[in-house]
Protein backbone atom coordinates (compact mmCIF):
# COMPACT_ATOMS: atom_id res chain seq x y z
CA UNK A 1 0.00 0.00 0.00
CA UNK A 2 1.53 3.53 -0.54
CA UNK A 3 2.69 5.72 2.03
CA UNK A 4 -0.86 6.98 3.54
CA UNK A 5 -0.95 10.86 4.44
CA UNK A 6 -0.26 10.40 8.00
CA UNK A 7 2.94 8.07 7.98
CA UNK A 8 5.23 10.59 7.92
CA UNK A 9 3.58 12.05 11.47
CA UNK A 10 3.02 9.28 13.36
CA UNK A 11 5.92 9.16 15.28
CA UNK A 12 5.70 12.38 16.69
CA UNK A 13 2.27 12.54 16.79
CA UNK A 14 1.46 11.90 20.08
CA UNK A 15 3.49 14.41 21.55
CA UNK A 16 1.02 16.83 20.85
CA UNK A 17 -0.86 15.43 23.64
CA UNK A 18 2.32 16.38 26.40
CA UNK A 19 1.64 19.95 25.44
CA UNK A 20 -0.22 22.00 27.63
CA UNK A 21 -2.79 23.19 24.77
CA UNK A 22 -3.13 19.57 23.40
CA UNK A 23 -3.28 18.15 26.99
CA UNK A 24 -6.45 20.36 27.64
CA UNK A 25 -8.22 20.28 24.42
CA UNK A 26 -8.13 16.81 24.34
CA UNK A 27 -9.10 16.54 27.98
CA UNK A 28 -12.72 18.37 26.94
CA UNK A 29 -13.20 16.72 23.73
CA UNK A 30 -12.76 13.98 25.44
CA UNK A 31 -14.79 14.28 27.70
CA UNK A 32 -17.63 15.14 25.35
CA UNK A 33 -16.99 12.38 22.83
CA UNK A 34 -17.06 9.76 25.92
CA UNK A 35 -20.42 11.05 27.37
CA UNK A 36 -21.87 11.00 24.00
CA UNK A 37 -21.31 7.57 22.73
CA UNK A 38 -23.99 5.31 23.90
CA UNK A 39 -24.69 1.94 22.27
CA UNK A 40 -26.80 -1.24 22.77
CA UNK A 41 -24.13 -3.68 22.37
CA UNK A 42 -20.25 -3.83 22.49
CA UNK A 43 -19.26 -4.68 18.58
CA UNK A 44 -17.96 -1.21 17.49
CA UNK A 45 -16.14 -0.20 14.71
CA UNK A 46 -13.80 2.94 14.86
CA UNK A 47 -12.49 4.71 11.79
CA UNK A 48 -8.88 6.02 11.71
CA UNK A 49 -7.78 4.71 15.17
CA UNK A 50 -4.61 6.62 14.11
CA UNK A 51 -2.27 5.90 17.73
CA UNK A 52 -4.59 4.36 19.57
CA UNK A 53 -5.77 7.34 21.72
CA UNK A 54 -9.52 6.56 21.59
CA UNK A 55 -8.83 2.76 21.20
CA UNK A 56 -7.43 2.61 24.51
CA UNK A 57 -10.55 3.93 25.93
CA UNK A 58 -12.90 1.96 24.14
CA UNK A 59 -10.94 -1.43 25.24
CA UNK A 60 -11.14 -0.28 28.44
CA UNK A 61 -14.78 0.09 28.19
CA UNK A 62 -15.33 -3.14 27.07
CA UNK A 63 -15.89 -3.11 23.82
CA UNK A 64 -15.07 -5.11 21.08
CA UNK A 65 -13.24 -2.90 18.80
CA UNK A 66 -12.47 -2.96 15.08
CA UNK A 67 -9.77 -0.37 14.59
CA UNK A 68 -9.42 0.81 11.03
CA UNK A 69 -6.43 3.55 10.07
CA UNK A 70 -5.14 3.87 6.21
CA UNK A 71 -1.61 4.49 8.51
CA UNK A 72 0.86 1.77 8.62
CA UNK A 73 2.78 4.05 10.79
CA UNK A 74 -0.07 5.49 12.97
CA UNK A 75 -1.80 1.88 13.49
CA UNK A 76 1.99 0.02 14.56
CA UNK A 77 1.78 2.68 17.18
CA UNK A 78 -1.98 1.89 18.18
CA UNK A 79 -1.13 -1.67 18.40
CA UNK A 80 2.16 -1.21 20.68
CA UNK A 81 -0.44 1.05 23.14
CA UNK A 82 -2.72 -1.68 22.69
CA UNK A 83 -0.22 -4.25 23.94
CA UNK A 84 0.85 -2.63 26.83
CA UNK A 85 -2.87 -2.54 27.88
CA UNK A 86 -3.43 -5.72 27.32
CA UNK A 87 -0.75 -6.95 29.63
CA UNK A 88 -2.28 -5.07 32.21
CA UNK A 89 -6.21 -6.36 31.65
CA UNK A 90 -6.32 -9.74 31.10
CA UNK A 91 -10.56 -9.24 30.85
CA UNK A 92 -10.06 -7.14 27.81
CA UNK A 93 -11.11 -8.17 24.52
CA UNK A 94 -8.71 -8.05 21.86
CA UNK A 95 -8.57 -5.49 18.91
CA UNK A 96 -9.46 -6.58 15.14
CA UNK A 97 -6.87 -4.28 13.35
CA UNK A 98 -7.62 -3.52 9.71
CA UNK A 99 -5.14 -1.57 7.68
CA UNK A 100 -7.42 -0.05 5.21
CA UNK A 101 -8.80 3.35 3.66
CA UNK A 102 -12.71 3.01 5.11
CA UNK A 103 -13.90 4.44 1.69
CA UNK A 104 -12.54 1.21 -0.04
CA UNK A 105 -14.12 -1.47 2.17
CA UNK A 106 -17.42 -0.32 2.90
CA UNK A 107 -18.76 -3.27 1.16
CA UNK A 108 -16.91 -5.62 3.35
CA UNK A 109 -18.07 -3.88 6.63
CA UNK A 110 -19.84 -6.32 9.10
CA UNK A 111 -23.19 -4.47 11.29
CA UNK A 112 -22.03 -2.75 14.68
CA UNK A 113 -23.90 -1.54 17.43
CA UNK A 114 -21.27 1.25 17.55
CA UNK A 115 -19.26 3.28 14.79
CA UNK A 116 -17.20 5.49 16.36
CA UNK A 117 -14.40 8.17 15.04
CA UNK A 118 -12.67 11.24 15.97
CA UNK A 119 -10.68 13.77 13.49
CA UNK A 120 -10.40 11.26 11.13
CA UNK A 121 -13.75 12.63 8.42
CA UNK A 122 -11.79 15.81 7.30
CA UNK A 123 -9.72 13.38 5.31
CA UNK A 124 -12.40 11.48 4.05
CA UNK A 125 -13.55 12.61 0.70
CA UNK A 126 -17.37 13.42 0.52
CA UNK A 127 -18.15 12.30 4.18
CA UNK A 128 -21.89 12.69 3.91
CA UNK A 129 -21.89 9.48 1.40
CA UNK A 130 -19.65 7.07 3.00
CA UNK A 131 -21.28 7.85 6.51
CA UNK A 132 -24.83 7.34 5.12
CA UNK A 133 -23.53 3.72 4.00
CA UNK A 134 -21.55 3.15 7.25
CA UNK A 135 -25.15 4.35 8.77
CA UNK A 136 -26.54 0.94 7.14
CA UNK A 137 -24.08 -1.28 9.13
CA UNK A 138 -25.72 -0.17 12.35
CA UNK A 139 -27.94 -2.84 13.96
CA UNK A 140 -31.31 -1.43 15.48
CA UNK A 141 -30.53 1.47 18.03
CA UNK A 142 -26.96 1.70 16.93
CA UNK A 143 -24.87 4.56 17.75
CA UNK A 144 -22.92 6.22 15.20
CA UNK A 145 -20.80 9.02 16.60
CA UNK A 146 -17.65 11.05 14.69
CA UNK A 147 -15.62 14.20 16.24
CA UNK A 148 -14.49 16.75 14.04
CA UNK A 149 -12.37 20.30 13.95
CA UNK A 150 -14.99 22.88 13.47
CA UNK A 151 -15.24 24.89 10.60
CA UNK A 152 -15.73 28.60 10.89
CA UNK A 153 -13.23 28.95 14.24
CA UNK A 154 -10.79 29.81 15.09
CA UNK A 155 -9.12 26.69 15.53
CA UNK A 156 -9.99 26.11 11.72
CA UNK A 157 -8.19 29.34 10.71
CA UNK A 158 -5.20 28.34 13.03
CA UNK A 159 -4.78 24.99 10.83
CA UNK A 160 -5.57 26.89 7.69
CA UNK A 161 -2.43 29.37 8.37
CA UNK A 162 -0.48 26.02 9.02
CA UNK A 163 -1.42 24.74 5.66
CA UNK A 164 -0.53 28.07 4.27
CA UNK A 165 2.60 28.24 5.74
CA UNK A 166 3.74 24.69 5.13
CA UNK A 167 2.17 23.31 2.48
CA UNK A 168 2.96 19.53 2.55
CA UNK A 169 1.31 19.81 6.12
CA UNK A 170 -1.67 16.96 6.54
CA UNK A 171 -4.28 20.04 7.04
CA UNK A 172 -3.65 21.58 3.77
CA UNK A 173 -5.40 18.13 2.35
CA UNK A 174 -8.35 18.74 5.59
CA UNK A 175 -11.92 19.85 4.65
CA UNK A 176 -13.31 21.79 7.76
CA UNK A 177 -17.05 21.61 7.87
CA UNK A 178 -18.97 24.18 10.23
CA UNK A 179 -21.43 22.17 12.64
CA UNK A 180 -24.41 23.98 10.49
CA UNK A 181 -22.97 21.70 7.69
CA UNK A 182 -22.76 18.45 9.11
CA UNK A 183 -26.21 19.00 10.23
CA UNK A 184 -27.29 19.36 7.31
CA UNK A 185 -25.80 16.13 6.40
CA UNK A 186 -28.62 13.45 5.34
CA UNK A 187 -27.19 11.09 6.98
CA UNK A 188 -30.74 8.59 8.71
CA UNK A 189 -32.37 10.07 11.26
CA UNK A 190 -31.69 13.30 13.72
CA UNK A 191 -28.05 14.46 14.36
CA UNK A 192 -27.54 15.47 17.49
CA UNK A 193 -24.24 17.34 17.78
CA UNK A 194 -21.94 18.68 20.91
CA UNK A 195 -19.69 21.43 20.52
CA UNK A 196 -16.78 22.33 22.37
CA UNK A 197 -13.00 23.62 22.57
CA UNK A 198 -14.09 27.23 23.12
CA UNK A 199 -11.27 28.58 23.92
CA UNK A 200 -8.56 29.79 20.86
CA UNK A 201 -4.99 28.14 20.11
CA UNK A 202 -3.26 31.45 21.38
CA UNK A 203 -4.42 30.45 24.86
CA UNK A 204 -1.57 30.68 27.17
CA UNK A 205 -2.66 28.68 30.16
CA UNK A 206 -5.13 25.41 31.26
CA UNK A 207 -6.69 27.73 33.91
CA UNK A 208 -7.66 30.33 31.10
CA UNK A 209 -8.49 27.33 28.55
CA UNK A 210 -11.27 26.01 31.38
CA UNK A 211 -12.33 29.48 32.12
CA UNK A 212 -13.48 30.19 28.50
CA UNK A 213 -14.38 26.56 27.83
CA UNK A 214 -17.31 27.13 30.80
CA UNK A 215 -18.47 30.45 29.37
CA UNK A 216 -19.08 28.44 25.96
CA UNK A 217 -18.85 31.90 23.96
CA UNK A 218 -18.63 32.41 20.20
CA UNK A 219 -18.07 29.53 17.42
CA UNK A 220 -16.75 25.82 19.12
CA UNK A 221 -13.33 24.71 17.54
CA UNK A 222 -14.89 21.03 17.71
CA UNK A 223 -17.79 19.31 17.33
CA UNK A 224 -19.20 15.89 17.98
CA UNK A 225 -22.40 14.78 15.53
CA UNK A 226 -23.85 11.38 16.48
CA UNK A 227 -26.79 9.66 14.92
CA UNK A 228 -28.61 7.24 16.59
CA UNK A 229 -30.84 4.08 14.11
CA UNK A 230 -34.17 3.73 15.29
Amino acid sequence: MKEALFDRVAAHYDSWYDTELGSVSDQVERHLAQSMFKTPGTKVLEIGCGTGQYTSWLVQEGYEVTAVDISAEMMALAQNKLASLEENNTNSKPVHWWQADITEILDQLETYDGIFSMTAFEFVPEPEKVLQKLFSRLKPEGCMMIGLIAGRSAWSEYYAEAARKNPTSVFARAALYSKEEISSWQIGGHAEIGECLFFPPNVQTTAEALAMEEKRAGNPGFVVAKWVKD
